[in-house]
């Protein structure tokens, strides 16, 4: 068995690096060390994050260690085991003191494997964005942040037909999966959706009409966004990472992804426990 270690490159994160090193490796793991951490912790074993392969991947950090690896790793879904070192931990399973206990029912097989959607995004049809396990934020970008975008939006059903749903001025808007519900989307009034029910959630950013809403899908939609004609330019944003922008006449469409997110579980994580902890834990 091969393991990879990732974590975010904090003082407190890269001594429980070292620890989970040299346990795994007492217990007969093959342990290898994300080369950026190389010159940090002096380990020899490394692997390149999306280039080299591993059975699993130790994700040490908070939310944005954890969707920055997955960033990285694309269409390898490799199973992440998710150990809390942050402030914000929403997707975290673990504590820091748990780490050795994980390791042995790992090899023992004492663990389940949880699949969580993503989407998928392409720009006119020809650019394919990263995929995003949270979301799809789009927004008036650079001198125009204080101006609002004229988007319209439509629906592709499975069947082939389309309806509009849209057509609305707003400071952006956001396409979300249902384990993002509770992220962005929860922040600016979208709906909170269990994560066991795949859909895709279309929340508007400060529309200027009052009673343009979020609205939740199915994840056999596709959702698709022109920027009108006389629209500012909006920014893509996937997962907290800036990854293109959109100009007059563009579009972009957003569907289920066909490689889903995977994570080790070692705990019952149920959607009440998860509620709970994006509201009360700090």
């Amino acid at each position: 068995m091969r393991i990879g270690v990732v974590a975010k490159p904090d003082d407190d994160s890269l001594e429980l690096v070292k620890d989970i090193l040299e346990y795994g490796s007492s217990i007969g793991i093959d342990m290898v060390i994300d080369a950026r951490l190389a010159n940090s912790v002096r380990w020899k074993k490394v692997f390149e994050l999306g280039k080299d392969r591993v059975d699993y991947l130790i994700v040490i950090g908070g939310d944005g260690t954890v969707l920055n690896t997955l960033l990285a790793l694309g269409d390898d879904a490799i199973p992440l085991i998710t150990i809390k070192s942050g402030k914000r931990a929403f997707l975290y399973d673990c504590l820091p003191s748990e780490f050795s206990e994980v390791l042995r029912r790992l090899l023992s097989g004492d663990y389940v494997i949880r699949e969580y959607m993503r989407a998928e995004a392409v720009v006119n049809d020809t650019i394919k964005l990263p995929y995003a396990l949270n979301e799809y934020v789009l927004a008036t970008s650079g001198f125009f942040r204080s101006k609002v975008a004229h988007l319209k939006v439509f629906k592709k059903c499975s069947d082939g037909a389309i309806d509009e749903i849209y057509d609305v001025m707003a400071d952006g808007l956001l396409i979300a999966t249902s384990v993002g519900s509770t992220a962005y989307n929860a922040s600016v009034g979208g709906p909170l959706v269990d994560p066991d029910l795949e859909a895709l959630i279309l929340t508007p950013l400060a529309p200027l009409d009052l009673f343009v809403r979020s609205m939740v899908f199915p994840s056999s939609a596709e959702i698709i966004v022109e920027v009108v004609k006389d629209s500012l330019e909006v920014d893509v944003i996937v997962d907290g990472m800036y990854v293109a922008k959109l100009g007059p006449n563009d579009r972009i469409k957003v569907r289920r992804a066909p490689t889903p997110a995977k994570f080790v579980r070692f705990h019952s994580l149920t959607y009440g426990k998860l509620v709970r902890r994006l509201f009360y834990e700090r």
